[in-house]
């Protein structure tokens, strides 16, 4: 054999054996195992982006509560301003009366009480104790005890408004704590599986006697079933993702055991008519306009979205008025029946009830729904199915 003939043959020999990977052994993990362990941790991944988008309509609803709070302190403050101006006016008709009176010589302590800031009850029970007191000064001290019970109702009144304001900022405050560290959570876990990756290939292209390029091909197909089935349950709703399907990886070996949770308030029995065809159909091309547009947190357009913001805007395009707070969207709208949704009605997710929505989409008919469904992913339209049922449906219009 030439040296020629030689170099070639061993080359030949060499080159499998450094794209090969090493057959495995016993101790290796099996592929059901490996894929059982990619499902789980893009499970994971994906968990966490949810629970942010969860605590995102928190920040929606405090956001929503502090305006509310906000525009009624302004309200309050000036019915509190308008009382004490009315108070003080009362007082200095009083102040006057009294002032009068000692000059014509009927002087009493109950009187000069007045001019040393002694409530207007209490001078009014001295008062009428002595029949110097003509009538005028019994009828001006009883409306300066009605202006005082109006301003301090006022004053109450204000005092709830911040009261409401500081709860709604403090809420506003944890929920986007959530929302970091939900997603301080996802980066390091995201950082991790890509650190790990490669050693993952090997392993599963090992388990399955395939090459690096066919393993790495299917862990993303797995990870993109992962991510079309949805993401697990947020807010303790228990373990609610749907498994790939074609191929079918294998469940993580143990699932959190669901906590139960209170039954959703029953829609009434007769749903109400739908809203007129134009609505739904000028809703519903609203939001298909953005579809491929991405998610982002309190977004409400005109190119990134959260889910309430979308459904907002949506029907806000078909003279729906609706806040950008999905609890608020489920309890402003007519409660249907999941199992009776029409063209145009909104779909809810909770854990129970209407204050713990915590998602929102617009179903669009033939199993269909269109929805902004968490960061990293866009506005898409998806079938009902591909996540959990919701528990929850209105019509809006």
């Amino acid at each position: 054999m030439s040296r020629r003939a030689a170099v070639v043959v061993a080359a030949a020999s060499v080159l499998p054996a450094l794209l090969a990977v090493s057959s495995a052994s016993a101790d290796d993990p099996t592929a059901a195992e490996l894929e059982s362990r990619i499902v789980a941790t893009r499970q994971q991944l994906n968990g966490l982006y949810a629970q942010a988008a969860a605590a995102n309509e928190r920040v929606n609803g405090a956001t929503l509560q502090l305006q509310e709070a906000e525009a009624q302190l302004k309200r309050n403050r000036s019915v509190e301003a308008k009382a004490s101006s009315s108070y003080d006016q009362q007082r200095s008709v009083v102040e006057a009366m009294t002032v009068e009176q000692q000059l014509n010589g009927s002087t009493s302590q109950a009187k000069l009480s007045v001019l040393q800031g002694a409530e207007p009850a209490q001078v009014l029970e001295d008062v009428t104790s002595l029949s110097a007191i003509d009538e005028a000064m019994t009828a001006q001290l009883d409306t300066l005890d009605a202006s005082r019970t109006v301003l301090d109702s006022a004053t109450r009144a204000v005092e709830a408004d911040v009261r409401q304001r500081r709860d709604a900022l403090a809420d506003r405050k944890s929920a986007r704590g959530q929302i970091d560290d939900a997603i301080a959570q996802a980066e390091s876990l995201a950082d991790q599986m890509a650190a790990e990756r490669d050693g993952l290939v090997r392993q599963l292209a090992r388990a399955q006697n395939t090459s690096l390029a066919e393993a790495s091909d299917r862990i993303d197909q797995i990870d993109e079933q992962v991510d079309q089935s949805g993401p697990t349950v947020p807010g303790g709703g228990g373990g609610g993702t749907t498994q790939p399907t074609t191929p079918t990886a294998p469940a993580p070996t143990t699932q959190p055991t669901p906590k139960p949770t209170p039954t959703p308030t029953a829609p009434p029995a007769t749903d109400p008519p739908p809203a007129s065809s134009s609505a739904v159909e000028k809703a519903i091309a609203y939001a298909k306009a953005q579809l491929g547009e991405k998610y982002a947190w309190g977004g409400a357009g005109p190119s990134s979205w959260d889910c309430s913001g979308l459904t907002m805007r949506a029907w806000q395009s078909a003279g729906v008025s609706l806040s950008h707070y999905a609890p608020s969207q489920y309890t402003a709208t007519k409660k249907v029946s999941v199992g009776t949704i029409k063209r145009g009605d909104l779909l809810f997710w909770s854990n129970g009830s209407a204050s713990s929505i915590y998602h929102v989409a617009i179903y669009l008919g033939g199993g269909q729904m269109i929805h902004a469904p968490r960061p990293g992913r866009t506005v898409e339209i998806v079938p009902v199915s591909y996540w959990i049922k919701p528990d929850l449906a209105s019509r809006p219009g």
